[in-house]
């Protein structure tokens, strides 16, 4: 079965921001109440694309070759499984007797294999979840748990339809190469090295846990996973991290070597107003927050 509605935001990870099964959404200037399954939803946005030997060997020469030998075998392997099906059916179409079913068993592949492999990023990360709404960040100090913060944040930080887009359109404008073919695969490459590097060093960068307990509560929206340092437009030289979790709770990593700019005791509401405006800022379409009163500008 074809898995077509694809959201770029985890429904689980929404749910903080929802009362009685609704949440409310800015969108186009319209502030409305409805679930979160009809947010952050595109219909076949992860499917995989048919690839050409120039797109593999794009993603070859603009991220596997020159990634850590780490990263190399991740991503070779990574190319392989999602890309192996298709060629298979390609070399092999002649023995097929119906190939109108194998072409149908392969679109269901193609719609699904990235829509499941999310599902697993998520399924891995919701203990991890569960604790920071607890108020427990023990697993930053343990290796196989922050790995898995790490895959996680990353992935929902690239993943989004704003970063596709952007990323897109830059690698177009600068150097004349389409990236649309690829980049549902070259978004898990892309996160894989962002997530080793933070893995690496983890130990200069302080993660702290924001607890809001001010009238003015945290908002969310389609770029939950908002980069302090970036504008947006152009690639940053550094990277703290800000990831509200809850109306109430946010996550902030800093930069290697610095002091987080925020602790539950100093936050001011102008701070949490600062905060959600760079949540605005970051956005690409949509806002969510837990009522019709927060999202109002």
């Amino acid at each position: 079965m074809k898995k077509r509605r694809q959201h770029h935001v985890w429904q689980r990870y929404l749910k903080p921001w929802s009362h009685d099964g609704k949440i409310y959404c800015l969108r186009g200037g319209m502030i409305f109440a409805t679930n979160t399954a009809n947010v952050a939803v595109e219909r076949d946005f992860y499917k995989l694309q048919k690839l050409t030997a120039a797109d593999v060997r794009l993603l070859q020469n603009l991220i596997i070759e020159p990634a850590h030998p780490l990263a190399k075998r991740h991503h070779e392997h990574l190319l392989m499984q999602f890309t192996l099906p298709a060629r298979f059916v390609k070399q092999n179409r002649a023995l097929f007797g119906n190939t109108e079913q194998i072409d149908d068993l392969l679109d269901e592949y193609q719609t699904n294999a990235l829509e499941d492999y999310h599902f697993n990023i998520e399924n891995s990360f919701l203990p991890i979840l569960d604790e920071i709404l607890k108020g427990d960040l023990s697993f930053y100090s343990g290796d196989d748990r922050c790995i898995r913060f790490f895959h996680f944040i990353c992935t929902q930080h690239m993943r989004t339809k704003g970063v596709k887009e952007r990323s897109v359109e830059r690698v177009m404008d600068r150097n004349g190469q389409d990236l649309s073919r690829i980049w549902n695969i070259a978004v898990h490459m892309f996160a894989f090295n962002i997530g080793l590097t933070l893995f690496a060093e983890r130990k200069k960068r302080t993660l702290v846990l924001l607890q809001n307990r001010l009238d003015v509560p945290f908002i969310t929206g389609d770029q939950p996973i908002v980069n302090l340092h970036g504008d947006g437009l152009r690639s940053p030289d550094e990277l703290c991290f800000y990831y509200p979790v809850s109306p109430n709770l946010a996550l902030m990593l800093t930069e290697v070597d610095q002091e987080p700019a925020f602790s539950t005791d100093n936050l001011t509401s102008a701070n949490v107003e600062a905060l959600n405006a760079r949540m605005r800022k970051a956005s690409h379409s949509q806002l969510f927050g837990l009522t019709k009163e927060t999202l109002n500008v």
